[in-house]
This record gives C-alpha cells, structure tokens and sequence, in this order.
C-alpha cells in the first residue's frame, strides 16, 4: 500500500505540487528535492506567502519556510545574496508563490481540480499563527529540501508547499 493511498491524498494532486514546485524554482536555477508528504500543513517555518484562488474549486496554496530559506530562495530568484527577512526578501517569496500557483494553475485547467483566479500573495511572518480549513477539504503537504542551499547549525534548507481546496 502506497503512502499516499494510507493518508488518502490523490496522488496525481501530489504529482502536480511537486511538478510545479521544482518547475517554478527551475528559473532561480533552483533544484528542490521532496522529501516529506502530509495531508495538512503543520508550519514549521517562521515565514509563509499564501494565495487564493477561486473557481470550480477554491481555497489556497501557501509555502511555509524558515527566515535563512525564504532569504535564499528569494536571493536567488532576484539574483542577489539576501542575509535579512526585508521587503525585498518578502516580495521575493511572493513572487515564487504567485509562480508556483500559476504553474498550478496551468497544470490543473483540465481536471476536476481547476480554479480560475489566483489572488495577490500575502505574507505572515512569526510563528504564532494556525490556519484552518472546512472540514472536507483536499489538502496536500509536500515537504523540499534544497541541496543548492549552504546550512550553518541551526539553519533548515527547507519548505513546505500547501494546497488546499474544495468544490464550491
């Protein structure tokens, strides 16, 4: 029995959020590994971009990180060493959101998961916060790792990607 039939998560959902993930990272010249799966989000990060979206099927994609992760990837995105959690970092992090979700977008337009619109990216920084969700709702959780990203102790080089969603 496969992990994904265990947890009751569509795999071909699974197979989309990573495809996405490691697509949308390609162009920061990003290669993100997944390695862990869930069926909620259990933050483990300080910072998270989320985004809306809205059709068929509405709710919202949010990437979970630490400060030191969100800094690399958005440093990266933009071509540049980022050491700080700034606006510059923050728009960075929106930005690999709004191109994950657009992935995702594209990549669901022809199944019984489609949306129409995705909203503008929104941030939360700190970790005191919880999300919830209707019960009922489709929720992915895919965990990455990025080899790419250099860690000190203390340091995690890693993200979670969320999609949650549900028929309205």
């Amino acid at each position: 029995m496969s992990a994904t039939s265990m947890l009751d998560i569509d795999e071909n959902l699974v197979n989309v959020l990573i495809k996405c993930t490691k697509d949308g990272l390609m162009m920061a010249g990003l290669k993100p590994s997944a390695i862990g799966l869930a069926k909620l989000l259990h933050s483990k990060g300080n910072v998270s971009s989320i985004i809306g979206f809205v059709g068929p099927m509405s709710g919202s994609m949010i990437i979970n990180t630490s400060d030191e992760c969100a800094c690399f990837m958005a440093g990266r995105m933009l071509g540049e060493t980022l050491t700080k959690l700034d606006n510059q970092t923050l728009d960075g992090l929106c930005e690999i959101a709004n191109i994950i979700a657009g992935q995702a977008k594209a990549a669901l337009s022809t199944t019984d998961y489609r949306f129409d619109r995705i909203s503008v990216p929104s941030v939360i920084v700190g970790n005191s916060y919880s999300i919830s969700h209707y019960r009922g709702m489709t929720s992915v959780s895919v965990e990455f790792e990025l080899p790419e990203m250099p860690i000190t102790p203390g340091e995690r080089g890693t993200f979670t990607v969320n999609i949650s969603m549900m028929k309205i």
